[in-house]
């Protein structure tokens, strides 16, 4: 087949849902190469891909700028392996030439790492390797500026540093959760920010704290033979446990009166996960602060170690979940933005 014909036409869908091209290629021996054997120059492969044309890599590479590599090689019926490294070529190719947009607004911005992809164990006995990746989300028009591999202070920082002084210097609210690596970049690099803790990470906290408790709790009731504790206890329950009651089947409210009159450590940590999220819904300082106090007074007298403990960490940080409050600024974005 000739492959000329192939320059301008893309993939065909519809009816067509598989298409080979098969390509004669000269190969010889080159004189100004000490006599090797040599495949002859064609125009239309994609440099780095002698397997792939540049009408293919372009519309994949077209398709990749708005879906996961994953999804447009089973759209195109293509290895996704293949189509990775397109991508990432891309990307290296066009760098130079991108901008940011003229007259972004920078006064909001948030960062967070997202998976990227999980690395395979080496023998049964090693825990998956899990790589991230960090995000520089402008907040307000959702465009990610930059990404650096993993979560470290470091990637973080690359990130920034894509931005000029003046333009760091325009950052006034910074959303972050409490990873203490990215805290550290942002106070060095951008001075007249804010920084806002994240509420969906402390929801997330707040609920797995719980979970300490409801793991405990479980324990207790498998070793004193308590089915009905041992059943409402179950890991697969603990997401009833902590959803809002006015979410909940009528069904399950009565399980969970009948639990918290049984069982004190989990009514007490139901009534701390409650009042928590509450006081996440505070918009004025003032009534969170007060709000606050009473939760701290709650989680002395429950006396439930892991309560205590993110006790700690919320006074380590609550200036910057005042920021929250008043800016209600969240890494949502972040989270969910696709790597590109």
């Amino acid at each position: 087949m000739s492959g000329k014909s192939d320059l301008c036409v893309p993939p065909p869908f519809g009816a067509f849902l598989y298409v080979e091209v098969i390509l004669f290629q000269l190969r010889g021996y080159c004189l100004g190469c000490d006599d090797k054997i040599r495949s002859a120059h064609i125009s239309f492969l994609y440099p780095d891909f002698d397997t792939l044309t540049y009408s293919f890599c372009e519309f994949a590479g077209r398709l990749m700028e708005e879906m996961p590599c994953e999804a447009v090689a089973r759209f195109l019926n293509a290895s996704s392996k293949t189509l990775w490294s397109l991508d990432q070529n891309r990307m290296a190719k066009l760098k130079p030439l991108m901008k940011f947009p003229e007259n972004i607004d920078l006064e909001k911005m948030s960062g967070d790492e997202v998976h990227f992809r999980t690395m395979p164990k080496e023998n049964s006995l090693d825990r998956p390797e899990i790589k991230y990746v960090t995000n520089l989300v402008c907040y307000d028009q959702s465009k990610v500026l930059a990404n650096a591999p993993g979560r470290s202070e470091r990637s973080l920082l690359t990130c920034l540093n894509q931005l000029s002084p003046e333009q760091l210097a325009r950052i006034k609210y910074f959303s972050l959760d409490m990873h203490e690596p990215f805290i550290k970049a942002v106070r060095k690099m951008c001075p007249n920010a804010r920084i806002c803790i994240d509420r969906f990470h402390l929801a997330e906290y707040v609920n797995n704290v719980f979970d300490d408790v409801r793991k405990c709790e479980f324990r207790k009731a498998k070793e004193n033979k308590d089915g009905f504790q041992v059943d409402m206890l179950a890991p697969h329950r603990r997401f009833v446990l902590v959803e809002r009651e006015k979410m909940l089947s009528k069904k399950d409210l009565r399980m969970l009166d009948k639990l918290k009159e049984i069982n004190k450590n989990i009514l007490n940590g139901m009534i701390l996960v409650e009042h928590f999220h509450s006081i996440l819904d505070k918009t004025e300082v003032i009534e969170f602060r007060k709000s606050l106090l009473l939760w701290y007074r709650l989680v002395r007298e429950s006396n439930l170690k892991p309560f205590k403990k993110m006790a700690l960490l919320i006074r380590k940080y609550r200036e910057e979940i005042e920021s929250y409050i008043t800016s209600r600024l969240t890494s949502a974005k972040s989270e969910g933005s696709i790597i590109k």
